[in-house]
C-alpha cells in the first residue's frame, strides 16, 4: 500500500505544471444571534472570500504575496493572490486519501499525510525545488518541522511497543531519538528561539494534559503544566509565553483561554471562551487575534465534540492584549455577513490582513485589519 501511494505521489508531482463563550449562553445575544444566510457572504465589506475552493492547509508564500493550498477533496495544488485574484495551478494531479499537509518554513518542501485503509497513516516528502518525492518510514503518526532542514516526529516501534520522539532530516535519514514517551496521541511544537521542543497529549476533556519540554538532545526534560483538563497550547513567536485553552473546571460544555510563561508559571485566565485552534499570535508576542465561537450546544463536551466536528460555531472576531487583558473587536457585527467557524488563522507579515478557513464551507477568507 505504501509503495502504491508513493508511486501516485511521485508521478503526480514529478513535473508540476507552470502557473500564470463557547456556548451561546456565554456570548452576548447579538454575537450569537447574528447568523445571516450564506448567500449574503459576498456582500460582506470586512470579511472577504479569497478562494472559492475547499482548501487544505493554506500557507502564505515566502514572499508574502500569494497563498498556496491543496484541494481538500483530491489533493490538487493551487496558488492564489492574497487579494483573491490570479488563481493558478501548481499541480492538477489527484492525491487521493490526502489528510493533512505540513509545509516547511521556507515553503519549498511539504510533507503530506495520507490515510490508509487499515486506519494507519503514511507520510511523503515532496521537494518543490527539484521535484523529488520520498516516502517516510512506517509507524509515524505525528510530525512537525523543526527548521527547513529537520523535522520532529513521534515513532511507534510495533515490535517492542515503545514510543519515542525523534529528530531527523526531512526525508527521515540521519535520525536521532530525543526521548522515550508513553503517550499514544501527541501534539509536537518546537519552542521558538530555543533549543527545546515541547509536546503534549491530544486534548481530552476527561484527562489532564501533560505539557512537557525537552532539549533536542534529550536532556532537561521538564513538565511545564498539567493542571487543566482538555488543554491545548500555542507558543508565541519568541517562546516567552504559551496560550492555552482548556475545559472549564466545573462545566465540560465550556472552554477557557489563558496564558502562561515559558516555564509553565504565571497562569492567568483571559476570560475568553475560545480554543487555541481559533487563535494566532501577533509578531509583538503580546497580542492574540481570535475567533469567539457562538452557538455551541449546551450539552457539548469541549473540546472533544468540536474536534470531532459534531457541530459548527458562529464566530465573531476579536483581539486581546495578553498583558493587560484588554479586548477589542476587529470586525463589527454589521460587517459580518454569513456564518463563520474559523480555523487555521494566519497573518501576513505586515499584520494588516488576517486569513482563516471557514469550517462550514471549507473556503479561505480574509479580514482586512486596517
Amino acid at each position: 500500500m505504501i509503495l502504491l501511494l508513493w508511486g501516485v505521489y511521485y508521478f503526480s508531482f514529478r513535473v508540476p505544471e507552470k502557473q500564470g463563550s463557547n456556548s451561546s449562553k456565554e456570548t452576548t445575544e447579538e454575537d450569537a444571534g447574528f447568523i445571516p444566510s450564506l448567500s449574503t457572504m459576498k456582500d460582506a465589506s470586512k470579511i472577504v472570500l479569497v478562494s472559492d475552493d475547499r482548501v487544505l492547509d493554506p500557507v502564505l508564500s515566502a514572499e508574502d504575496t500569494i497563498v498556496k493550498y491543496y484541494l481538500k477533496e483530491n489533493g490538487k495544488t493551487y496558488q492564489i493572490g492574497i487579494d483573491g485574484k490570479n488563481r493558478g495551478n501548481i499541480s492538477d494531479k489527484e492525491l487521493l486519501g490526502i489528510k493533512d499537509v505540513f509545509w516547511s518554513p521556507d515553503k519549498t518542501k511539504v510533507i503530506s499525510k495520507f490515510s490508509n485503509p487499515d486506519g494507519s497513516s503514511s507520510f511523503f516528502l515532496y521537494n518543490y525545488r527539484d521535484g523529488s518525492s520520498v516516502p517516510l518510514k512506517s509507524n509515524i503518526d505525528s510530525i512537525v518541522w523543526k527548521s527547513n532542514d529537520q523535522i520532529f516526529y513521534k515513532y511507534f516501534n510495533s515490535s517492542s511497543g515503545e514510543r519515542s520522539l525523534n529528530v531527523s532530516n526531512p526525508d527521515g535519514t540521519g535520525w536521532n531519538k530525543v526521548v522515550d514517551i508513553n503517550l499514544k496521541d501527541i501534539v509536537i511544537a518546537p519552542i521558538p528561539q530555543t533549543g527545546l521542543v515541547s509536546f503534549w497529549d491530544k486534548p481530552n476533556a476527561y484527562e489532564k494534559t501533560s505539557f512537557t519540554s525537552v532539549s533536542i538532545i534529550g536532556e532537561n526534560s521538564k513538565t511545564l503544566f498539567q493542571e487543566k483538563f482538555g488543554a491545548d497550547y500555542l507558543w508565541n513567536r519568541d517562546g516567552s509565553k504559551a496560550l492555552l485553552s482548556h475545559t472549564d473546571d466545573t462545566d465540560k460544555s465550556k472552554i477557557r483561554l489563558a496564558v502562561i510563561n515559558s516555564q509553565g508559571g504565571e497562569y492567568r485566565s483571559l476570560e475568553i471562551p475560545t480554543l487555541v485552534a481559533k487563535c494566532v499570535w501577533s509578531v509583538d508576542n503580546q497580542t492574540v487575534f481570535y475567533a469567539l465561537p457562538g452557538s455551541v450546544p449546551d450539552n457539548s463536551i469541549m473540546p472533544n465534540d468540536y474536534m470531532a466536528e459534531k457541530f459548527t460555531t458562529a464566530d465573531t472576531f476579536w483581539k486581546v492584549n495578553t498583558k493587560t487583558g484588554e479586548k477589542a473587536r476587529i470586525v463589527e457585527l454589521d460587517k459580518i455577513s454569513g456564518r463563520f467557524d474559523a480555523i487555521n488563522l494566519f497573518l501576513n507579515a505586515d499584520e494588516n490582513k488576517l486569513f482563516f478557513v471557514n469550517r462550514i464551507d471549507g473556503k479561505l477568507y480574509r479580514i482586512d485589519l486596517n
